[in-house]
C-alpha cells in the first residue's frame, strides 16, 4: 500500500501515540466507529508542488569505512 501511495505522489506516516496510549486508543476506536481496537493510524497526504527537499547528510558522515 505504501509503495502504491508513493507511486501516486502521496506520502504516508505512522502516528503511534494514539495506538500506544490506552486512553487515546479508546478515543480513536470511538471516533472511527468500528468495533475492536485500532492497530495502526496512518496519515496520508500530498506536499505542495515542488517542495524544498529536506537536508541530507553527506554519505561519508553516515557510513564509516
Amino acid at each position: 500500500m505504501l509503495l502504491k501511495l508513493t507511486s501516486a505522489g502521496y506520502s504516508a506516516s505512522y502516528l503511534n501515540q494514539p495506538i500506544e496510549v490506552a486512553e487515546l486508543r479508546l478515543k480513536l476506536a470511538k471516533a472511527s466507529g468500528v468495533a475492536g481496537y485500532p492497530q495502526i493510524l496512518l496519515r496520508v497526504g500530498r506536499a505542495a508542488d515542488n517542495p524544498e527537499p529536506s537536508p541530507r547528510r553527506k554519505v561519508s558522515d553516515v557510513i564509516l569505512t
